[in-house]
């Protein structure tokens, strides 16, 4: 008998990598990936707000300000914020030229003339800046890693619809003994049934490979 290592080189002597192909995004969980993947875009793509409420000026925060537009997540902003202004803005939505920082809702209140006060002006920016998380072209997912559900997100906001990964890797089972009953069938004396063929499988499978 040969030590485990000397078995595992001589197996490694004859192994080879496996040939390349491609899946559809929502079909690539649990396969390994071929190529780095970049982004093409920065993310986030644009400079957008973290709250509902009010983008304005930080320099207006003690003044009560007009609001000149709604900006739904979404749609583009059509207004560029002056002094005095602000735009009442969604959770998710470019956040306006000239604005510099969003007023959670919860820290304003409406005037009798439909302006807008800020309650409390010791506030964060509350925007998520253009390309914080991720730059365009940045490998977001190395070659070689095994694809979980939080990577399929990010292949799809680096815009991956077709993913590259390796072929999974085939083998064959094979259990000897003329003893072996399979599953089901009706057990003579002296036989046992051929339960470990399924075990190996089964674990061959969980490690994503094909029997």
């Amino acid at each position: 008998m040969i030590s485990y290592e000397k078995a595992f080189a001589i197996i490694m002597k004859s192994a080879f990598p496996l040939e390349t192909e491609t899946v559809e995004l929502n079909r690539s969980l649990n396969r390994i990936l071929a190529s780095d993947i970049q982004s093409d875009i920065d993310m986030p793509p644009f400079n957008k707000s973290a709250m509902d409420g009010y983008a304005c000026r930080r320099a207006d925060l003690q003044e009560i300000l007009s609001v000149i537009e709604i900006i739904p997540a979404g749609h583009s902003p059509q207004k560029t914020v002056s002094k005095n202004e602000c735009s009442k803005i969604m959770t998710g939505a470019i956040v306006p030229a000239g604005a510099d920082c969003v007023v959670n809702v919860e820290n304003t209140e409406i005037t009798a003339d439909n302006k807008v006060r800020i309650t409390d002006g010791n506030i964060p920016d509350n925007i998520c800046y253009q390309g914080e998380d991720v730059r365009r072209d940045e490998v977001v997912l190395s070659r070689g890693a095994l694809i979980l559900p939080q990577h399929i997100a990010v292949l799809a906001n680096a815009g991956i619809s077709n993913v590259p990964v390796y072929q999974k890797p085939r083998i064959s089972i094979i259990t000897t003994g003329s003893e072996l009953v399979e599953p089901g069938e009706t057990l003579p004396d002296g036989c046992i049934r051929n339960s470990n063929s399924y075990q190996l499988i089964a674990q061959v499978q969980r490690m994503f490979i094909e029997p």
